[in-house]
């Protein structure tokens, strides 16, 4: 309300300090809009620590509250302490990260797994992989004869097979005597052969003694093969070796044991292995 006097006006004391109100809050709101202006304080920032320039917006503002609220709780500014030296947010002491991608192959006798941990770094990882731990696969048949076959067969994590173990039990072709053929074949890692090994016992008669023992033993990485047959109180031996050279020799046994009597020459007549 205004008041009018001679050569004077006068203006209320209730408009004056209204027009003061006005004014204070058009400075404080200017100076805190100075004040949080994010953008500006970044930049300012970023002069004195590049790591400021790495961040967004959001997580600018983020470490600015933090910082703000530690050194009001008395510990002071602690210069980025949620951020590593390249200025990336630091994995929480509790927080476990799962890697997001996991890549595994599996070659010969070798495991490799690749993948990120929680802070994106590569990371390669191999595993040697043991013998024989692959699949396993037993197979059991009976023939109509009567004949039985248990098989076994062990295979890598690649599919190459590692070993093959097979029984077979029946009866002979005269049909009066049974036997027991066991055969057994190792592979290397690339499932080539190394060597196998084959027994058969015969009992001819079927009076549950061995008439006849068979073994054959084959070595393929150096080429040698071994045979040797016990029948009749002989036993004969025939060997070949890497060259392929052949040679047999035979000479008589006494429950067992040689005699030294009945020696033949080399090269004498091998039985046949049924």
């Amino acid at each position: 309300m205004a008041f009018n006097l001679p050569g004077k006006s006068i203006t209320s004391g209730t408009s004056s300090h209204s027009s003061a109100l006005k004014m204070r809050a058009e400075q404080n709101a200017s100076a805190l809009k100075k004040k949080t202006d994010y953008e500006a304080m970044q930049k300012a920032s970023t002069k004195n620590d590049a790591r400021y320039g790495k961040m967004s917006a959001a997580d600018y503002k983020t470490e600015v509250n933090r910082q703000v609220a530690s050194n009001k709780a008395g510990k002071g500014y602690d210069a980025m302490g949620a951020y590593d030296s390249k200025g990336n947010k630091k994995a929480s002491a509790t927080t476990t990260t799962t890697p997001s991608t996991r890549k595994v192959d599996v070659k010969g006798r070798k495991t490799t797994t690749t993948f990120a941990d929680k802070e994106g770094v590569t990371v390669t990882q191999e595993k040697k992989n043991l013998l024989n731990k692959g699949t396993t696969t037993r197979k059991a048949s009976v023939m109509a004869d009567g004949t039985t076959k248990k098989s076994k067969f062990k295979r890598d994590a690649d599919g190459d097979d590692r070993m093959k173990k097979t029984t077979t039990k029946g009866k002979t072709s005269s049909g009066d005597g049974t036997y027991v053929k066991k055969s057994k074949s190792k592979y290397d890692k690339d499932g080539v052969r190394k060597k196998a090994k084959t027994v058969v016992k015969t009992d001819k008669d079927g009076d549950g003694k061995v008439d006849r023992k068979y073994k054959l033993k084959t070595n393929d990485k150096k080429g040698t093969q071994k045979t040797v047959v016990k029948e009749g109180g002989r036993r004969t031996v025939r060997k070949t070796d890497k060259e392929g050279n052949t040679t047999t020799k035979s000479r008589r046994t006494l429950k067992g044991f040689f005699t030294g009597k009945g020696k033949e020459k080399k090269n004498a007549r091998m039985p046949d292995p049924s």
